[in-house]
């Protein structure tokens, strides 16, 4: 399988000019409304739970290089965004790409978005080096996302198994002698404390889930994952939100979360996330909409990240751009995809993020889209609406 060199590089920051002022409109008074209402109401991933997973992971890591499966896991895990492309465990719950050194195995593209990893009938240990798990699919000729989850937790297993015996062979060291305590309860000092976290299988819905759960009731999803090249794109063992197959033994689903990620902190860091802002209530506006509530956080994001597509816009027009003017932008670009009736994945064109979509969601859909992009007072009468709760008689 070919790695596709990606053709998106990123943004260098945009930067207002500290005396320019943005004018106070009607709309944006209402946009900044909601704004609050959507910062309020929105749940966000948990900082303290990465925080505590990378201070288990420091200790863990070494760890889960070799062990009786021969199944490497030694690679950092990679976080995969707050907004990602399959459902998560818990919406404050962040999700990690963990990353595994599966040999010479070579994946086949099946369809736009999705691979297969054939397996040979007999199998070699000089090309497969996880020939001590089960991991091959129902019908014997694939690797198995499914089963990896599994393997992936006994890979975990193990590992956590040698940091218990670590900790305690280095507890006993401290104290044979007390200048060799001294000296070790200083280097100890010095680091974090190493974390024994919990790793187990849940089922959210009919999906399997690796959650790592950490002090203080903290959970972390954990992705078995293919890394192809380190710049991406890699292969998940979760199932799309939307996926075509969610119950499949075999396939494997594309992801560029790491890309996506470091392209919107790109594009971000100058504009006063005026853009990112605008994706939330739009967003937010899904949400509440009956018209726009097929669309989800991770096809807004991919919208966006269209309409900042600078290889086709060289000049820096996010730079001077209103609240409302991004709004209306970022709209404009969503009618585009809804007449054609293709959403276009960002890296994964031939992939439509609306595929499952009817001609009536569409029709519907469009009709909205064009209301709110043709009128600002109806674009004012929808922030409005979305604003104020609904209030039960």
């Amino acid at each position: 399988m070919e790695v596709r060199v990606l053709r998106h590089n990123f943004l260098p920051s945009l930067y207002r000019q500290t005396t320019e002022k943005i004018p106070l409109t009607r709309l944006r008074r209402e946009i900044d409304l909601t704004m609050k209402k959507v910062l309020q109401t929105e749940i966000p991933i948990s900082l303290e739970a990465k925080e505590l997973f990378d201070q288990c992971m420091a200790h863990l890591l070494p760890f889960l290089k070799t062990n009786q499966y021969n199944l490497d896991c030694s690679e950092p895990p990679i976080y995969a965004g707050d907004v990602t492309p399959w459902t998560p465990y818990k919406k404050n719950c962040p999700c990690y790409l963990i990353q595994m050194k599966v040999g010479k195995l070579r994946g086949t593209y099946v369809e736009p978005g999705y691979v297969v990893f054939p397996l040979s009938v007999k199998t070699d240990k000089k090309v497969v080096k996880v020939y001590k798990l089960d991991l091959r699919s129902d019908d014997k000729n694939h690797l198995s996302p499914k089963k990896m989850y599994k393997a992936v937790l006994y890979v975990f297993d193990a590992a956590i198994m040698k940091l218990k015996k670590s900790l305690a062979k280095s507890r006993s060291t401290l104290t044979t002698a007390s200048t060799t305590a001294t000296v070790k309860s200083r280097t100890v000092a010095t680091d974090k404390p190493a974390i024994i976290p919990n790793v187990r299988i849940r089922f959210n819905s009919q999906d399997l889930c690796l959650v790592m759960s950490l002090p203080g009731g903290h959970e972390v999803e954990l992705i078995p994952t293919i890394t192809l090249s380190s710049e991406g794109p890699f292969l998940v063992a979760k199932p799309y939100e939307h996926d075509e197959n969610p119950s499949s033994d075999m396939l494997w689903r594309l992801n560029y979360s790491p890309n996506e990620e470091h392209i919107l902190n790109a594009v971000t860091n100058g504009d006063r996330e005026q853009r990112i802002n605008a994706a939330k209530i739009l967003t937010f506006m899904c949400q509440k909409e009956w018209k726009l509530n097929h669309v989800t956080a991770y096809q807004v994001k991919n919208i966006l990240m269209h309409e900042i597509n600078y290889q086709i816009d060289h000049t820096p027009r996010w730079q001077r751009l209103t609240p409302e003017e991004c709004m209306h932008l970022i709209l404009l670009k969503m009618l585009e995809f809804t007449r054609d009736k293709f959403l276009p994945h960002f890296f994964e064109e031939d992939l439509n993020l609306w595929g499952h979509l009817s001609e009536k969601q569409f029709r519907f859909m469009r009709n909205e889209l064009e209301q709110l992009t043709r009128d600002d007072d109806e674009m004012l009468k929808v922030i409005t609406r979305i604003r104020v709760d609904k209030i039960d008689y």
